[in-house]
């Protein structure tokens, strides 16, 4: 910055030479005497000190998406609600197939799938699309589940998105949107 003042928290924006940069009445305005609000002695920051973390992503990759999903379709076939929500952050949402309530903790999640894995549900992926972050994968696309519906089966298709967060050493569901298809 040409006066040397640090805002920290703003490398990179120069709010002395880019008047469109919007940093507050008392530093923008140009007209009056200006005193440096952010700053101690010497002009270090005072409120963002020096980052000495570290961030390591764990791969992914579209192999990973197939195993997750996998994992999920076995989870289901145990017909066991507990070891399907053992698959979700405890912090997950899950927008399901066929209830209009969310989900937000195991307890409710596990309560969805006590009532859905009453239909023998099994998955198959059609097709998928992966977007691939730090620690997320997110796997959205078109299945179909073969479920039994008043003693027959039926095949129901529906679009998903699974988002898949790695925490602790470990792949788990943060988010999970299910919905039938509109058209027939």
């Amino acid at each position: 910055m040409k006066n040397g003042r640090t805002i920290s928290g703003t490398v990179g924006i120069e709010w002395d030479v880019n008047p469109r940069v919007s940093v507050g009445s008392s530093l923008g305005n140009r007209g009056l005497k200006e005193t440096p609000v952010t700053v101690r002695n010497h002009g270090a920051p005072i409120d963002t000190p020096t980052a000495n973390e570290s961030c390591a992503c764990a791969p992914s990759s579209e192999r990973l998406a197939q195993e997750l999903f996998e994992r999920w379709n076995m989870a289901l076939q145990t017909g066991d609600q507990n070891a399907v929500a053992q698959l979700y952050w405890e912090d997950a949402v899950l927008l399901p197939t066929v209830s209009n309530v969310p989900r937000v903790n195991h307890e409710e999640i596990a309560d969805y799938f006590h009532h859905f894995l009453q239909s023998k549900p099994y998955g198959t992926v059609v097709s998928r699309n992966l977007k691939q972050g730090c620690n997320k994968l997110t796997d959205a696309g078109v299945y179909e589940f073969k479920v039994v519906k008043d003693g027959k089966p039926q095949v129901v298709p529906a679009r998903y998105t699974f988002v898949y967060e790695f925490r602790n050493g470990e792949w788990k569901i943060s988010h999970h949107h299910s919905s039938m298809m509109p058209e027939k």
